[in-house]
């Protein structure tokens, strides 16, 4: 079948887009090169680099290929950034989405993969349950919220099949080392293989499920299959064990053999400090199995991030610098003195 993934270019996309073709898919791929690389689209994807915000564009670029199966990852993924660049978050997720969505339905796509987020669930108890009602604290879950609503609408009235999938804190191999917003082990190592000091937002007790992509990949292929039991279904993809961000910390320094400086920064603005989910619907319906777990994953992805070496960071500029935002996300010019934080020793 022919397969439409957008984001093929990020860490995520790349990934299935190689998995969909060794299972014997015709992939297409889109991307606008924003957050992704282009070393990250396997050989063999038709490659189409375009911003899915422009939407003549994209219905053109859509309709000419007409998928049978459109797998959504295209994003802009900044949970906690959100609320300091809430235009790029609503046109790279809602927007893009939807002038993804309009003419795919149009041209007869048989089923929809969309990559939704945890951050539907909001500020509620952990662990998140698929049957919980979705209460998004943040600008970019609010995004996720709406697509995940309108993908069901549309597929009310329109009649194709989907499947929503709720991944949270994937990581590994071509994962991003260079976003300074988001992906805390890449974060982590980027800042330890610089010799710079790893920045903990608040008291790092933060609960967080991780989850490697060589143990999500199998149950994100599987999501895309034109099954009927997967119809219409809501699964959460990711680890089984929580940890704290002060755990994982040690761990990544361990891999790194880094004796490293921690600096305190304020929590940051609604963050929701447990955020984990329930895991058993992901094993019954798409097969998920923890292969190699949280500290054999980093270590691949340390092996992976040694090879290539420190990165720079993007150099971006919020489009509401507040005194809110963590320091370390403004420009010299935004950065308030006095916002340093205090230092401490893993």
């Amino acid at each position: 079948m022919r397969v439409l993934v957008t984001g093929v270019a990020g860490f995520m996309g790349g990934h299935v887009a190689q998995g969909l073709m060794s299972a014997g898919h015709e992939v297409v791929g889109l991307d606008d090169l924003s957050g992704g690389f282009e070393e990250n689209v396997p050989p063999g994807v038709d490659l189409r680099v375009i911003d899915l915000r422009d939407g003549e564009e994209t219905e053109a670029v859509v309709v000419e290929q007409a998928p049978d199966i459109l797998c959504h990852l295209a994003a802009n993924a900044r949970e906690g950034a959100s609320q300091f660049q809430p235009r790029d978050v609503c046109g790279r997720n809602l927007m893009a989405y939807a002038n993804v969505l309009v003419p795919a339905i149009r041209s007869g796509v048989k089923k929809v993969v969309l990559y939704s987020s945890m951050a539907v669930y909001g500020d509620q108890e952990a662990p998140f349950d698929e049957n919980m009602p979705r209460r998004p604290a943040d600008v970019y879950g609010v995004n996720k919220t709406a697509m995940e609503e309108i993908t069901e609408i549309l597929a009310d009235v329109h009649e194709f099949m989907y499947t929503i999938i709720r991944p949270h804190n994937v990581f590994g191999e071509r994962q991003s080392l260079s976003d300074p917003f988001r992906n805390v082990v890449g974060i982590f190592m980027n800042r330890i293989m610089r010799g710079e000091p790893l920045y903990v937002y608040g008291d790092g007790d933060q609960k967080r499920a991780f989850s490697y992509i060589g143990d999500s990949l199998p149950a994100f292929l599987r999501a895309a299959e034109l099954s009927p039991e997967l119809d219409r279904q809501i699964v959460n993809v990711g680890g089984k064990e929580p940890v704290t961000i002060n755990e994982l910390l040690r761990m990544v320094a361990a891999e790194f053999g880094a004796d490293v400086d921690v600096v305190h920064l304020p929590d940051r603005p609604r963050e929701v400090k447990k955020a984990y989910c329930t895991w058993q619907k992901s094993e019954d319906l798409l097969g998920y199995e923890e292969r190699f777990g949280l500290a054999e994953g980093i270590r691949r992805m340390a092996e992976w991030a040694r090879a290539k070496g420190p990165q720079p960071w993007r150099d971006e500029r919020l489009e509401l610098p507040s005194a809110k935002a963590p320091h370390i996300w403004l420009t010299e010019d935004e950065r308030e003195e006095g916002s340093s934080g205090r230092r401490s020793q893993p």
